[in-house]
């Protein structure tokens, strides 16, 4: 699906109100304030692929504020902010960037903040929901507020990736798009985990070359029922003592951070809309072999029954 919605039609006194109903509808609500208020224009491209929103969005200078009182969303997003003309501003739970063209940052849609530019601007920004990285990344938020290079490496790839999918979404269909937005996640999470800053935190790159190892082994054996941290362990070649201290840092240990990506990978898949696929087959899919357990433990997660949350959609 592809949207387009632009100013340049309208008499000058219509365009703010109409660009805010524009954005709200595009992204959430927020409050905007025009430098040049007698002067302004917009155009925004919109496309959806899948569960992943991609968006171009050119406008003369504007300050975006997300506030408390706007935030209630059932879902909440990560967005990926890619400037192509000028310098961006973000502010965020006490933390400030500036993103220069050929970079890209993360934000979160569920936090207040302030995002501006000064100057005439055009930016790519994609809107991924919170569960879905979840289940790509282990602990996303730790890529916050860091400014990600777009112009070589993954960050390239990424970037190129992106423009090719939107350049042919209209000669792919709505299973092409839930594949490709997919990938695209995929090339997102390798452009930050590779990220020189990454590897090098922490402690460097022995910490998180068993991490990396670690997530990938979960992640092949998510199915696997018995999957534990003594296994875990086994497999990455470490003892599972060390392991546990490698989750220390974390809001979580390792079987709560398995349980947490099991929920939203199941969450995933019902919200994907497949009917063809029982709720006892995503349960089993995703290492659940009780499908009653499943059942309890996402209703305490999500406050709705598998079942609920399918018929909700």
């Amino acid at each position: 699906m592809h949207n387009r919605y632009s100013t340049h039609l309208l008499p000058q006194r219509e365009r703010q109100g109409y660009w805010r109903e524009v954005i709200e509808n595009a992204y959430f609500p927020l409050e905007l304030d025009f430098r040049n208020p007698n002067e302004f224009h917009g155009h925004l491209s919109q496309w959806q692929m899948g569960r992943v929103g991609i968006s171009r969005l050119e406008s003369s200078a504007t300050c975006f504020k997300r506030v408390k009182q706007q935030i209630d969303e059932s879902e909440p997003y990560f967005l990926i902010t890619i400037p192509a003309q000028d310098q961006v501003r973000f502010s965020q739970a006490d933390h400030t960037i500036v993103c220069n063209p050929g970079a890209f940052i993360l934000e979160r849609s569920d936090l207040p903040y302030e995002f501006s530019y000064s100057k005439d601007n055009a930016l790519w920004v994609v809107r991924v929901p919170v569960s879905l990285l979840q289940t790509r990344i282990r602990q996303p938020e730790r890529f916050l507020y860091m400014e990600f290079d777009k112009s070589k490496g993954m960050g390239n790839v990424f970037f190129s990736f992106l423009r090719t999918i939107v350049q042919q979404s209209s000669y792919t269909d709505d299973a092409a798009h839930g594949i490709l937005s997919g990938q695209l996640i995929d090339l997102l999470a390798h452009s930050m985990e590779n990220d020189d800053r990454v590897l090098m935190s922490n402690e460097a790159n022995l910490r998180n070359v068993h991490l990396c190892n670690i997530e990938a082994f979960v992640r092949e054996n998510i199915q696997r029922s018995e999957l534990s941290p003594d296994m875990i362990a086994v497999a990455c070649s470490i003892s599972t003592r060390y392991l546990h201290k490698l989750f220390k840092d974390s809001d979580q240990t390792v079987s709560q951070w398995i349980k947490e990506l099991r929920l939203q990978s199941a969450l995933n898949d019902i919200r994907a809309g497949n009917r063809h696929t029982t709720l006892a087959e995503i349960a089993y899919r995703w290492g659940f072999n009780d499908q009653a357990h499943f059942c309890r433990l996402f209703k305490s997660r999500f406050g709705r029954t598998p079942r609920e949350m399918r018929e909700a959609k």
